[in-house]
């Protein structure tokens, strides 16, 4: 015969942070990315009493998550290091991106437009609409 443990009505089972984003995130489909973040980030914040700091990289990571849904592309994390991103493409081909050519990247998608800021009063995160 098994064991039952009784639930404790006293305090609930806590949500996995990304869980919570990515539901969000569901929820909010249909809205352009910016304010898909701008909406996520601040439900993670009142709702959920994360900082702001930790609820921004949540919801960048939710949304890289589900955008890469059925991609064959993918950060190689174990190639990748604080100056390099590797990203490993269809057969696994690496593409080396170094800070230089991030920055670059980033600068022509300011000029293009193409860079939006997340939160207007922080200034951060930017990200790249597409």
């Amino acid at each position: 015969m098994s064991t039952v443990v009784p639930f404790s009505a006293t305090r609930a089972p806590q949500l996995d942070p990304h869980n919570l984003a990515t539901a969000e995130l569901f929820r909010l489909r249909g809205t352009n990315r910016v304010s898909a973040l701008t909406n996520c980030i601040e439900h993670l914040m009142v709702n959920h009493d994360m900082p702001e700091h930790v609820a921004e990289i949540t919801a960048l990571q939710a949304y890289a998550d589900i955008e890469s849904l059925n991609q064959v592309a993918r950060v190689d994390i174990n190639s990748t290091t604080s100056h390099l991103v590797v990203l490993r493409t269809e057969g696994g081909r690496p593409v080396a991106f170094t800070v230089t050519e991030l920055l670059r990247l980033l600068n022509r998608a300011r000029d293009g437009g193409e860079a939006k800021v997340v939160d207007r009063e922080s200034r951060r995160p930017v990200v790249i609409e597409h």
